[in-house]
């Protein structure tokens, strides 16, 4: 029992270290390839609103964990998660995009059906219908904002361009919140949350964000800022808000699947502009193929 308790402790650690620092760039890159913050303040500010949404909010997606997986043994938690950091590994190490929650869910739901609990079918089906329905509403709503923003004429340009840097720096906030809220959290409630597994999360992302976030977030930060300071605004913004409502819902949504969408919506909202789709088919593919092997995954581990 004492093995399964540090090692569940050990996993957590392993898993939200490796999200904080996958998807840090993601959440304040914008505001330092705009030269709003440094690298340094990116990670800090980021960390304190992954850490901010797991503590006031993490806690809910341990409902998840119950409609999902319910009276799980330590044992089996172990197992889930250490499937689940295994193949993010895989995957960020071959460069291809998967989302942990996604894979997370996958792996619990294959379980669940193995274990034979088809009361948590209803629910399984809600949290995959949000996946679908996520990603379009982000990709519509920057598609029609941007749109809109564009056909407005623009009195005092720098005025705007100020407002936008204030922006950037609140949303980097709130989408590390939301990530917080929903990814970090479902990992911890996985673990079993209490304050072991929450104190460890903590340190695990400020240990992500300031060791393995870093080296992203110029890269992240250039490409979000050339996509200009409207198209970056409103593609956090759209995220921000939907990934919130799935936390509200004790939904697992994945921040990676909205922002990608809204981005995607945003580029798609100009008329003349040059948009390649081959990077968004793969990441779109990825999120198909990702919970589907999880879920054969977490189905054998039972059958086992």
């Amino acid at each position: 029992m004492v093995v399964f308790e540090v090692l569940l402790v050990v996993l957590v650690f392993l898993a939200v270290a490796l999200v904080a620092g996958n998807n840090l760039s993601a959440c304040v890159g914008p505001a330092v390839g705009a030269r709003i913050l440094t690298k340094r303040v990116g990670a800090l500010l980021g960390a304190a609103g992954f850490s901010t949404g797991l503590l006031l909010q993490g806690w809910s997606m341990a409902n998840s964990i119950n409609n999902l997986m319910p009276n799980a043994s330590m044992q089996l938690s172990a197992e889930v998660l250490i499937v689940a950091v295994t193949l993010f590994v895989i995957a960020q190490s071959a460069r291809v995009p998967l989302s942990l929650s996604m894979s997370l869910v996958g792996l619990l739901a294959g379980i669940s059906i193995a274990a034979g609990l088809d009361g948590q079918l209803s629910y399984m089906t809600t949290v995959v219908a949000m996946w679908f329905i996520a990603p379009v509403a982000a990709g519509l709503v920057a598609f029609f904002l941007i749109r809109y923003i564009n056909s407005r004429k623009v009195k005092d340009v720098w005025q705007r361009v100020r407002t936008y840097k204030v922006l950037l720096i609140i949303l980097a906030f709130t989408s590390a919140y939301t990530l917080g809220a929903n990814t970090l959290g479902l990992i911890v409630a996985t673990g079993g949350f209490n304050w072991a597994t929450v104190s460890v999360a903590i340190v695990a992302v400020f240990v992500g964000s300031f060791f393995l976030g870093e080296g992203a977030i110029r890269r992240v930060g250039e490409e979000f800022y050339l996509m200009r300071y409207s198209n970056a605004t409103v593609a956090l913004a759209a995220s921000t808000i939907l990934v919130e409502v799935a936390a509200l819902l004790n939904i697992p949504l994945s921040n990676t699947q909205t922002t990608t969408s809204a981005v995607l919506g945003a580029g798609l909202s100009y008329k003349t502009k040059f948009l390649s789709l081959r990077p968004y088919i793969i990441i779109v593919l990825g999120w198909i193929v990702a919970p589907i092997l999880s879920f054969a995954i977490g189905y054998f581990i039972l059958s086992i």
